[in-house]
């Protein structure tokens, strides 16, 4: 075991991995942060190894070049901590109180999923991605601020608004820290395949536990079940295990491991559940009988197998959270779709999340304004105006206005003209809900401004 932490947590490893979290599993309890009650860390420097490098290149250039891209991640983390704050002190008081509604919450719940799975892609989007420990560091780092921001932005907000908002940002950290585990665990295992001696020796060592019928395997340790019932579960498990031992030795991937692990929890845990309370059950059954499977692998080794005990261990722990992972994230995607209906249900029939371009409209390139008429039963004009200094603005030519119909609001009666803005040069499309005399100012992602107004067409005398 400490041969394999000096190959694989010291200075002079080819791929290291963080000492910290070598050979231990990962605490799932609720993350706190360091210590209790207190703000962390700042963007922590690395003076010993910035000097070290300055000793070997030129010191004058890595000692400017240090400082030039230490300011950049702070400027990095700060726009980001300005953005988000500024967005939620700027709401009005009257804007908070639509926010806090239940329907509103649940709308907004939608975006903040699709906004934590972007910045996640973004920042591990696979945790087989060969990343440094100094990255992985990071990124925790990273998604633990972002959330103690959000909770400092949202003081004094409804408590529905803050409930809503921290359940789904602590998600997007948990999920974080759980990829940036196996990440780590990644590494080490890499090290352990490519070490041929080592992978024949846990690999002899396991069949003589699993063959000798040395594994105590004893149904006092397992919930009250029928003996039949027991001896079937535990055989499905005892099968997951045999086919990845079956794979030692014969290939230094570790993609190969994990896919065979998912096909076999696809087989006997996600395709057999027919709803999420089933799903739950089979999950919580499987991962007790996992987790006893091989803690009982781990006792024999122990006890008549301690020269592969610690490569046992690695693939052990690594086994284990990859199990937690795909379970837990496929509990978030339930939940998520959950979300999902419920959003659709509020929906009137003939509406959906995503609705189709109608009556498309092409405004003329050389105007700043534009009008259309609306394709609705009652007439109403839609004005288009650019918000800028240009009288030509670059760009506006592929800008397009959509009206798509209108809708009635049953409480007051009154109309709503549904339109959607789209710039076809960035494939950026905003859709939004007007009533007759209102306007709106919609930017996009290029920066362009446009105040969108809708009005009544006079009557023709």
């Amino acid at each position: 075991m400490y041969e394999i932490y000096v190959e694989t947590c010291g200075q002079n490893a080819q791929n290291q991995v963080n000492p910290a979290t070598f050979g231990k599993c990962e605490n799932h309890s609720p993350i706190k942060t360091d210590p209790v009650g207190s703000p962390l860390s700042e963007f922590r420097r690395c003076p010993f190894w910035e000097q070290e490098l300055a000793k070997k290149y030129s010191y004058k250039m890595m000692a400017f070049l240090a400082d030039d891209y230490y300011n950049y991640c702070q400027d990095i983390l700060q726009n980001v901590e300005d953005l988000l704050t500024s967005f939620w002190k700027s709401l009005q008081q009257d804007t908070v109180m639509l926010m806090s509604l239940p329907d509103v919450c649940q709308l907004f719940k939608y975006y903040d999923v699709q906004l934590y799975k972007g910045i996640e892609d973004i920042l591990l989007h696979d945790f087989l991605e060969d990343v440094s420990i100094q990255y992985l560091k990071s990124v925790r780092l990273f998604s633990k601020k972002f959330k103690l921001w959000l909770l400092n932005a949202l003081e004094g907000f409804p408590a529905l608004v803050q409930i809503s908002k921290l359940k789904e940002v602590t998600v997007f950290v948990k999920r974080l820290r759980r990829k940036t585990y196996l990440s780590n665990m990644a590494k080490t295992m890499r090290m352990l395949l490519e070490n041929n001696r080592r992978v024949h020796i846990l690999k002899s060592d396991l069949h003589a536990i699993i063959d000798q019928g040395t594994l105590d395997l004893s149904k006092k340790a397992l919930p009250s079940t029928p003996s039949s019932s027991v001896d079937l579960e535990m055989h499905t498990e005892m099968k997951c295990l045999s086919s990845l031992i079956a794979l030692l030795g014969t290939s230094t991937d570790l993609s190969v491991f994990l896919n065979c692990l998912y096909s076999n929890l696809q087989t006997f845990v996600l395709q057999p559940s027919r709803n999420k309370e089933e799903f739950v059950q089979l999950a919580a059954s499987f991962q007790l009988r996992w987790n006893f499977l091989l803690t009982a692998v781990s006792k024999a080794m122990t006890l008549c197998h301690r020269e592969s005990f610690g490569s046992w261990h690695l693939f052990h722990l690594l086994l284990l959270e990859f199990v937690t992972h795909i379970l837990q994230s496929r509990i978030e995607e339930e939940e998520e779709d959950d979300d999902v209906g419920n959003l659709k249900e509020m929906l009137p029939d003939d509406q959906s999340l995503v609705q189709p371009d109608q009556a498309p409209f092409h405004p003329p390139d050389s105007s700043p304004t534009r009008e259309y008429d609306s394709p609705s039963v009652d007439p109403h004009r839609v004005t288009l105006k650019h918000m800028g200094q240009s009288r030509y603005p670059v760009g506006v030519s592929s800008v397009v206005l959509r009206v798509l119909g209108f809708l009635v609001d049953t409480d007051t009666g009154n109309k709503l003209i549904q339109v959607l803005l789209e710039d076809k040069a960035t494939e950026n499309t905003v859709k939004l809900s007007l009533p007759v005399g209102q306007e709106a100012l919609v930017t996009l992602k290029d920066g362009q401004k446009f105040v969108i107004h809708i009005s009544d067409v006079p009557p023709k005398l």
